[in-house]
């Protein structure tokens, strides 16, 4: 009570603090269409199409990568298949059998470490 009652005092007296301004947040845009300019879906799409990761490119846009496949989707484009391709699997073979190291090799392919360690691990 006692704090109640000094801040009454204080009003009574005109000593009243003001309350801070709030910042303004700028708030971000949830929906794609208000998000892209078509310009940039066809650059997106372009940039997709030209080999760049869905990941890569969801990343650097902010987006979940779900939401940019969706999007493709809606633009008429098909997903690239998921896993190694069976030119990716004889070139990673190929590269293990000259003693290339399995990170190296899954940078060479362009698929991650992972996927190239158990592709390996299940030709054993």
């Amino acid at each position: 009570m006692t704090t109640i009652a000094a801040a009454l005092k204080r009003i009574d007296a005109g000593h009243a603090e003001t309350r801070p301004q709030q910042t303004v947040r700028k708030t971000q845009r949830y929906r794609l269409t208000d998000r892209f300019t078509a310009d940039e879906l066809a650059q997106l799409v372009a940039r997709y199409r030209a080999g760049e990761m869905s990941t890569a490119l969801a990343r650097e846009h902010g987006i979940a990568k779900s939401t940019f496949l969706r999007l493709l989707s809606e633009h008429g484009v098909r997903a690239r298949p998921r896993g190694l391709t069976p030119a990716k699997e004889n070139e990673i073979l190929r590269l293990r059998r000259q003693g290339m190291v399995i990170r190296e090799i899954a940078k060479r392919v362009g698929c991650s470490y992972d996927t190239a360690r158990l592709f390996l691990l299940a030709e054993a």
